[in-house]
């Protein structure tokens, strides 16, 4: 799945505005660190496509079994008060809610592929916090399957997907534990009717830098999105939270 050309043109934008801006002090070297993380996330709410429309909901015992593919990595570089920052989420997921319906025997399942990328850039307020603001990108295509209850028995199925860009800003509150410690947690808010109606996201971590270089990392992630466009057939909504530990990988360098 591809990112869109709209999506690459802005982030590139908003990278090379600040990183060719005079606000950078010359003699301040750019630390960079890059990561790998999994996120062990549960996933309720409820997606839409077309006239069908399904409650999913998957558990973080289920994430696992439920998951076909994923990849997620990150990137922020630093320097000075600035930094930069990109997030990428690819995960192929299905997911399915049972003992739906008055007689309690309707099913619905989705099976999805989903794309967040993300790039923001952030300034420091003073030695612990930041504030940042940037894009996050979604794209999102699968299927939904609905299954009636009663004596018919019933399946309504649809396909299809979009893709969006959200603004958001946040905070980000970075804490030294000692020499070989932190604790790091940053939140947003977003989309303001641009792309979704409203988003947020909220993400705890503690790192720990054993060398000079490594780094491992674990903590929660959550992300919300409530996005809905389209008419008839072409109606897509997305009304869904997701959450649950993260563990990962970072290197300094």
């Amino acid at each position: 799945m591809m990112i869109s050309q709209r999506v690459i043109r802005l982030s590139s934008a908003l990278l090379a505005t600040l990183c060719g801006s005079n606000v950078l002090a010359a003699d301040e070297t750019w630390e960079h660190q890059a990561a790998v993380y999994m996120v062990g996330a549960s996933i309720d709410g409820t997606v839409g496509i077309g006239p069908v429309e399904a409650d999913i909901n998957v558990g973080f015992d289920e994430i696992l079994d439920n998951l076909e593919l994923g990849f997620m990595g990150a990137y922020r570089g630093k320097r000075g008060p600035w930094a930069v920052s990109a997030d990428l989420i690819y995960m192929a997921l299905e997911g399915d809610k049972s003992g739906l319906g008055i007689t309690g025997n309707g099913r619905a399942a989705a099976d999805f592929d989903e794309t967040i990328f993300e790039v923001s850039a952030a300034y420091d307020l003073n030695n612990v916090l930041a504030a940042y603001a940037g894009l996050r990108y979604w794209n999102l295509d699968g299927d939904v399957e609905v299954t009636l209850g009663g004596p018919g028995g019933t399946v309504l199925t649809a396909g299809g997907g979009d893709d969006w860009v959200d603004p958001i800003v946040g905070l980000r509150l970075q804490l030294p534990l000692g020499d070989s410690w932190q604790f790091v947690v940053k939140g947003d808010v977003g989309g303001f009717g641009v792309g979704s109606d409203f988003a947020w996201q909220s993400t705890a971590y503690f790192a720990w830098q054993p060398g000079a270089h490594g780094n491992l990392l674990l903590g929660y992630r959550y992300l919300y999105n409530d996005y809905e466009a389209g008419s008839g057939s072409d109606r897509f909504r997305w009304d869904v939270g997701q959450g649950g530990p993260t563990a990962g990988f970072g290197w300094r360098f």
